[in-house]
């Protein structure tokens, strides 16, 4: 009797290694195939995972990262339904709070989002999260505090200072979101969009030059940067800086070649320096392309 006992023991040992060494297996598998970018094959070993053993939150929270990455939010969301009430971690309420807005359910994102700075007070991607989450709400002032609490845990992360630009520009707060944008470009001057949207706000407030100096900056950060060329070139014309004014729509009709309004903009500023015929051509290449007000101009102006 005995011998049959170590026999049985001897036998569930050897099970217990063979199924433990292909649960490792295809975990492994797993998350190997989910770094390469096929989250269809790390969600199949996750699934035969969970098969042979139900109770494995990792299983389950890997594959909802890859049913996430792989554009199945509802299969995602089920999975983190599953898991939450087992394990309420802030991580937890932070990736369901992503799927939730990548199915466009803000508000729900937002709940989650706060759960799991309950849990996790000064939990930074969290704080960012919510305050994206905020802004997309247009809760603006709401958005603004968890910015700056995180501005608080890290008071030289450009990016914040950055989306508070932004908020303030949508709050037509233009001095604060140039202060916004001047702090995020102090701790990263890399960034072109940042210098694009000051000297936007700089062109509101009709401070040409300051405009015309962040828009060449932005510009030479990224020299496919369309609306900064578009833009700058709105004001050289402004300042009848007619010559820039045409290299800057010449260089944003190479970016765009049917942007209309950069061809009827190039037409005028070429008929301030009388060049009729080069304005003609370029007016009515835009009203060939649609634009109506070109169309109207040429037929006035073009037609004889």
């Amino acid at each position: 009797m005995k011998k049959l006992f170590f026999i049985f023991l001897s036998l569930f040992l050897s099970f217990s290694a063979i199924f433990a060494q292909k649960t490792d297996s295809l975990l492994s598998s797993a998350f190997m195939k989910y770094q390469h970018g096929d989250y269809a094959g790390s969600i199949n070993d996750y699934t035969k995972v969970i098969q042979l053993k139900p109770d494995n939150i990792d299983a389950y929270f890997n594959r909802a990262i890859a049913y996430d990455k792989n554009g199945e939010y509802k299969k995602a969301l089920a999975d983190f339904n599953t898991i939450i009430p087992l394990q309420s971690s802030a991580e937890n309420y932070l990736s369901r709070g992503q799927v939730y807005e990548h199915l466009g359910k803000t508000e729900l994102a937002i709940d989650d989002y706060s759960k799991a700075l309950e849990l996790k007070p000064q939990y930074s991607p969290v704080l960012m999260n919510r305050a994206n989450a905020y802004f997309k709400s247009g809760k603006n002032e709401m958005a603004i505090s968890d910015y700056e609490k995180l501005i608080s845990l890290y008071p030289k992360y450009a990016p914040v200072y950055y989306k508070l630009g932004v908020i303030y520009d949508d709050m037509q707060e233009l001095e604060k979101a140039i202060r916004s944008y001047t702090t995020a470009i102090k701790f990263d001057s890399t960034n072109a969009r940042s210098f694009y949207n000051r000297g936007y706000d700089y062109d509101e407030l009709n401070k040409k030059e300051f405009a015309i100096n962040d828009y060449t900056t932005a510009i030479t950060l990224d020299s496919t940067f369309l609306d900064a060329y578009f833009n700058r070139a709105v004001m050289y014309d402004e300042l009848e800086r007619y010559e820039e004014a045409i290299s800057d729509y010449t260089k944003v009709i190479s970016l765009e070649p049917n942007a209309s309004d950069a061809y009827f903009n190039r037409g005028l500023a070429k008929a301030s320096l009388g060049r009729h015929a080069e304005s003609c051509a370029d007016i009515k290449k835009a009203a060939d392309i649609g634009d109506k007000e070109a169309l109207k101009y040429y037929k006035l102006n073009c037609v004889k």
